[in-house]
């Protein structure tokens, strides 16, 4: 009796925090009350785990929902809402066993919502271009193409708390992958019932993380409150997340300066150069390496751009050390692979920076095979986000290209919801796109171009000898011949120049002394779980 009275008392708890409106008057806080007040360059895709796979999304959806491990300060994975974990002798067979936890409308997580949420990104029409993620589970790429039914993918809640994943091929950081918030199990009751739970805040939005989604106004702002129904909650310190929306950057550190905003930076947004600067100078610039590149992807399939030889000619084009150490003067160093520097399996680059000799030969090779001239292509346009930061960069390339070449690039720039549009609907010539790596593993990075069907590979690229030697690598027997397989592959997709690297990333940002409990993980991934104010 006296713990079914604790439960009832919980409920009516978490029922009440969840359910309270904006427009209510806010009671006055106490000394201890803990809100961490953060913003987000834009309106983020979306706050369902499945779908909003982009790296503004996943800062928040880390704290609003948990998978079956979590990512330590260390960068390793940890069990999270599974107890124990039992892996085959092969490496291809995973069976886990489900903590007992509860969804934040006080529903037990199951293996079921696991199962559920997974083979719905396998649904041929499901709207996530983050299902190649889910590739190396048998079956799955087949049942995103309607090959197979969904029953046959390898994912089995074989009761409510085992839960059974089988490999294609053994997969080292597996681990590490499913602490991915795309990997977040999704109430099965609440997803059924409201099929629209994770557009809004409120009662309907149900998660299993430390925080859970209060109220959202679009292009507004949105709150997050502790979830009293997790499994660790008395590791969670914050009583509430209070999230502006904010396009404009500048708008950002002006509100950071007047202590309106206690982190400004990446990864929420990100920063002007002339800030960058500023901060440098004054000595309270943070800053962290993380295993990210920023790169052009390339539409293979426009007339010119079709030509491995013009791509890899505008590729040695592009000054990239003029980029890192005058226009954007945070860490950054010029990246000639698809792989960050951590992870890159070619020792030397196979090509030079600013090699403007052998980039004119190359491009007018490449016109002669096209049978065209130089006068009579037109404009290519790049294509980027409307951030400060993205148009000089675009600037800068846009002036190189037409100091060594000759030729005139247009800018097109849109809002990050039509510009991730574009992307996934191969719907430009060249695209500004920051990439992050999400585990410490090579194939990560090259996966998604493996083929041009994949969720993300929008530049219509797909080579044989590319997936051959991807197989390989999947299917290597030890690691000397799986990094043998990588190294090829990476040096194929580096000679046909699909993607243009230019530089590697790095967070700058600014933040509040007082804040201290959070950190960076070696990848770049936030964790708030632990944050506090002294």
């Amino acid at each position: 009796m006296h713990s079914y009275l604790i439960s009832f008392v919980l409920i009516a708890l978490q029922l009440f925090c969840v359910s309270c409106k904006k427009s209510e008057p806010v009671p006055q806080k106490k000394e201890s009350t803990q809100v961490l007040k953060l913003y987000l360059q834009g309106e983020p895709i979306s706050l369902d785990p499945r779908i909003g796979g982009t790296r503004s999304c996943q800062v928040f959806l880390r704290q609003l929902f948990e998978g079956l491990t979590r990512i330590g300060i260390d960068g390793r994975p940890v069990l999270a809402a599974a107890k124990n974990v039992d892996i085959s002798k092969d490496g291809c067979s995973y069976t886990f066993s489900i903590r007992k936890s509860f969804w934040s409308n006080g529903e037990p997580v199951t293996a079921h919502d696991f199962e559920y949420a997974w083979k719905s990104v396998l649904t041929p029409n499901f709207p996530s271009s983050y299902s190649y993620a889910f590739s190396l589970i048998k079956g799955a790429r087949r049942a995103k193409l309607g090959e197979i039914s969904l029953d046959e993918v390898a994912i089995r809640a074989i009761d409510s708390n085992t839960l059974v994943v089988e490999l294609e091929h053994p997969a080292p950081y597996f681990l590490e992958l499913v602490a991915n918030p795309l990997y977040s199990p999704v109430c099965k009751k609440t997803a059924i019932a409201h099929p629209s739970w994770s557009k809004n805040g409120g009662s309907t939005f149900v998660s299993n993380g430390p925080f859970v989604l209060s109220h959202w106004t679009h292009h507004t702002d949105m709150t997050l409150r502790k979830n009293f129904f997790y499994r660790d909650a008395a590791a969670v310190k914050m009583d509430a997340i209070q999230v502006a929306l904010i396009d404009d950057p500048q708008t950002a550190l002006h509100l950071f300066e007047k202590n309106e905003i206690d982190i400004y930076g990446e990864p929420f947004g990100t920063m002007p150069s002339e800030a960058v600067h500023t901060c440098l100078q004054q000595g309270t610039l943070k800053t962290k390496q993380v295993g990210g590149l920023y790169w052009f992807e390339v539409n293979t399939t426009h007339p010119l751009l079709a030509s491995a030889k013009i791509r890899r000619a505008l590729a040695m084009g592009v000054n990239r050390k003029e980029l890192t150490d005058h226009l954007l003067q945070g860490g950054e160093k010029p990246a000639f692979s698809i792989l960050p520097e951590s992870l890159t399996l070619i020792p030397t680059p196979l090509f030079n920076d600013h090699d403007i000799a052998a980039a004119q030969l190359l491009f007018e090779e490449g016109l002669q095979e096209l049978a065209v001239t130089k006068d009579s292509i037109p404009s290519l346009v790049i294509t980027h986000w409307s951030d400060p930061r993205e148009k000089a960069i675009a600037c800068a390339v846009q002036q190189q290209w037409k100091q060594a070449f000759g030729i005139h690039v247009e800018l097109v720039s849109c809002d990050w919801s039509s510009f991730f549009k574009k992307i996934n609907t191969s719907d430009y010539q060249i695209a500004g796109c920051s990439w992050y790596t999400w585990y410490q593993d090579p194939i990560y990075n090259m996966e998604f171009m493996k083929y041009k069907s994949s969720g993300l590979n929008g530049t219509g690229w797909e080579h044989p000898r590319y997936i051959a030697q991807l197989d390989l690598a999947d299917h290597a027997t030890n690691s000397s011949d799986r990094q043998d397989a990588l190294r090829n592959a990476e040096e194929l997709i580096v000679q046909e120049m699909p993607i243009i690297p230019l530089f590697s990333q790095t967070y700058k940002y600014l933040k509040n002394e007082r804040l201290q409990g959070f950190f960076l993980t070696p990848v770049g991934q936030l964790e708030l779980k632990g944050a506090y104010f002294e």
